[in-house]
């Protein structure tokens, strides 16, 4: 009984994650939240595939392992495709190589493993099933069950590939996003994605534990009391990543295009200061001194390059080189200074109303 209900944990995971990304996005029609509501079915049925694996239907397999070989393959991509809606001016869910990448790859090798199984007969079929996917053995196999022992050997290669890449890939998005949100907004708290450092530790955890699971296969946890330990830490983790998703609003497009590139590659900001940097920070620390200018709601870079009649790289080359700051934390630090001081004039003055 308690095997039972650890093999369809993950699952009923899923199940409760769709049903509530779909009233999500229903609410919402946001293009990252129906990639991840794509992503989030395809590991439902990657799951429905291990729950007919863990409680041995057999007579389902040859089906379930075929979709499972291809749903293997694509979730990871799928994620990244969730990661680059939110962190892309371009998305690339609009680059069609990409999208033939993560769905006509595992299209190919679903329909290899699906007519291997079509062309085994039955015994080859038991064998394969038997010996391979629940003891992990293949020296007894031959002929096309052992063509069907190195395409799933390929498939576990090309998934540890993939999740180096995805996460090479989706580091790098949500790096540059944060960064750039930092350096154009003041306020960011419902722009910025405030969980990359969760973001990031559960990708990594989830990447390493599929891999691992892949590479020691999945009939060392068969009819074993194991099977608790990867079911649950992937059901947290599932539950994880959509939940954090869902609470994303704010993407790179949401930014006006007036206001930023599509990358910063073409600004070139170095830590040494200029003399005109150096007239640009003081400028700016003199309005700030006069003028106040940080205490207004959702302060936005170009606004204030514009009360100083500059442009927007010229005053993050004077943030970068003068103050070491992103933009984000200059005027943070100007209203950290500013409720100190308001607390030292009048000690009794209530915290909340500094704040």
């Amino acid at each position: 009984m308690i095997y039972e209900i650890f093999s369809s944990l993950p699952l009923m995971v899923c199940v409760v994650m769709v049903i509530q990304l779909a009233l999500t996005y229903r609410q919402r029609m946001n293009k990252a939240i129906r990639w991840l509501l794509r992503w989030a079915i395809a590991t439902l049925l990657l799951y429905g595939c291990h729950f007919i694996y863990f409680n041995h239907f057999n007579d389902l397999l040859p089906f379930s392992d075929t979709l499972y070989v291809a749903l293997n393959l694509m979730v990871y991509p799928l994620f990244l495709l969730y990661i680059s809606e939110i962190t892309d001016r371009t998305p690339l869910s609009q680059q069609k190589p990409f999208l033939w990448f993560v769905f006509l790859l595992p299209f190919i090798i679903g329909i290899v493993v699906g007519c291997l199984f079509g062309a085994m007969d039955a015994e080859e079929t038991r064998s394969f099933i038997t010996n391979n996917l629940y003891h992990g053995y293949d020296s007894s196999l031959s002929g096309l069950s052992l063509v069907q022992v190195w395409v799933h050997i390929v498939c576990h290669i090309i998934f540890a590939i993939q999740v180096v890449f995805v996460i090479v890939l989706g580091f790098r998005r949500i790096r540059r996003f944060n960064k750039t949100v930092q350096q154009l907004y003041a306020d960011t708290e419902s722009r910025e994605i405030k969980a990359i450092p969760t973001i990031l530790i559960l990708f990594i955890v989830t990447s390493l534990l599929s891999t691992i699971v892949n590479l020691i296969g999945k009939q060392m946890f068969v009819d074993n009391i194991i099977l608790a330990l990867p079911s649950v830490a992937f059901s947290a983790l599932i539950f994880a990543l959509s939940w954090v998703g869902m609470q994303q609003n704010f993407s790179m497009r949401d930014i006006p295009e007036e206001h930023v590139k599509e990358t910063d590659d073409n600004e070139k900001i170095t830590d040494i200061p200029s003399s005109t940097s150096i007239l640009i920070y003081e400028r700016l620390e003199t309005m700030m001194d006069e003028q106040q200018t940080f205490l207004q709601n959702d302060l936005l870079l170009n606004d204030v390059a514009q009360l100083l009649a500059t442009n927007r790289t010229y005053l993050l080359q004077a943030l970068s080189s003068c103050a070491h700051m992103t933009f984000k934390e200059y005027i943070n630090r100007k209203r950290i200074a500013y409720a100190e001081q308001l607390m030292a004039q009048d000690p009794s003055t209530p915290k909340n109303e500094i704040a």
